[in-house]
């Protein structure tokens, strides 16, 4: 691909994860919140217990599940989003840039992965208690943060790169 439908997909992809972020984080969170003070998402944590995301989907009662699944919905476009900007964060040394490309899509595989599996458990949450899943999905939560400190390692390796040339 040419570097300016790069470039074009990479401004449409900040864009579509800056409309993400705000519905995510302004029009469905504090609703949340109000249901249960103490909510924490758990796509934002390295670590959680089953039980915690349980008693967290208690507190929230039937109508917080569901807003719950409205989320991960909103938060799946945000890691699609991400996806389509990330190429476009080191210029040049090729190595360097395959391995963030290929750190980008392994995040937002296990995003998705994550997102599935919580909105899962969720959605046959009381009548089932999917602890495994939960737990899987704690893993998968786990390994996306791996993944994203690395391209975050990577991006500032490619301004040291950069440094050195100048």
């Amino acid at each position: 691909m040419s570097p300016a439908l790069w470039t074009v997909v990479g401004v449409v992809g900040a864009a579509g994860a800056a409309v993400a972020g705000w519905y995510m984080y302004r029009r469905q969170m504090p609703p949340l919140r109000v249901l249960d003070a103490r909510f924490q998402w758990p796509d934002l944590h390295f670590r959680y217990a089953p039980q915690e995301i349980f008693d967290g989907l208690e507190r929230l009662g039937s109508q917080g599940r569901a807003r719950m699944r409205r989320l991960w919905l909103a938060d799946t476009g945000l890691s699609v989003a991400l996806l389509a900007a990330a190429n476009n964060s080191v210029a040049d040394p090729a190595p360097l840039r395959m391995a963030m490309d290929a750190a980008a899509c392994l995040r937002t595989l296990a995003d998705l992965l994550e997102n599935a599996l919580l909105a899962c458990a969720v959605r046959g949450y009381p009548e089932r208690r999917r602890t495994g899943m939960v737990r899987v999905a704690a893993v998968v939560t786990a390994g996306k943060w791996c993944l994203t400190g690395l391209w975050v390692a990577g991006l500032f390796g490619g301004l040291v790169l950069r440094a050195a040339r100048l």
